[in-house]
């Protein structure tokens, strides 16, 4: 059975908050107990990955308040799993780069960011393809949006 279009938007609304709340502790956690523990340049990525969270998190809650078209869903999930894969691989790269044995993790960690964030863009480009999309037939037809 498939899940309702009210489901689904509620379901993404859910990711993006648990992003936000993920990104926000991750932030804390990196400005001050990693403050002393890592190097200035891990410290970046860590950042970095905090930063994603929270921004990849607002967008999907508001970009999921709206009516979605299934391709939007879709789209939506896209960057979802982006931002999951992109932040998580960077927290686990910074968090492995202590540990001796984490160096065949971390070789399988590395080419995940960069698809995660190929899912990221993927995702909002065919939501704002979507969106433009549904938007240009009104216009032509002498709609004032």
């Amino acid at each position: 059975m498939a899940e309702s279009p009210e489901s689904t938007s509620a379901r993404l609304q859910g990711w993006g908050a648990a992003f936000l709340a993920l990104g926000a502790a991750t932030g804390a956690l990196g400005a001050h107990a990693l403050e002393d523990v890592l190097t200035p340049e891990r410290l970046e990525s860590w950042s970095t990955a905090s930063v994603y969270l929270l921004v990849m998190g607002a967008g999907v809650m508001g970009a999921a308040s709206s009516r979605l078209a299934p391709r939007e869903c879709k789209a939506l999930r896209a960057v979802v799993v982006g931002t999951a894969v992109f932040s998580g691989s960077i927290f686990g790269l910074v968090g492995l780069v202590s540990i001796e044995m984490g160096a065949g993790l971390r070789a399988v960690l590395g080419p995940l960011t960069p698809m995660g964030g190929v899912a990221m863009i993927a995702g909002w480009s065919v939501f704002a393809w979507s969106r433009f999309r549904n938007v240009i037939p009104s216009e032509s037809n002498g709609g004032s949006h």
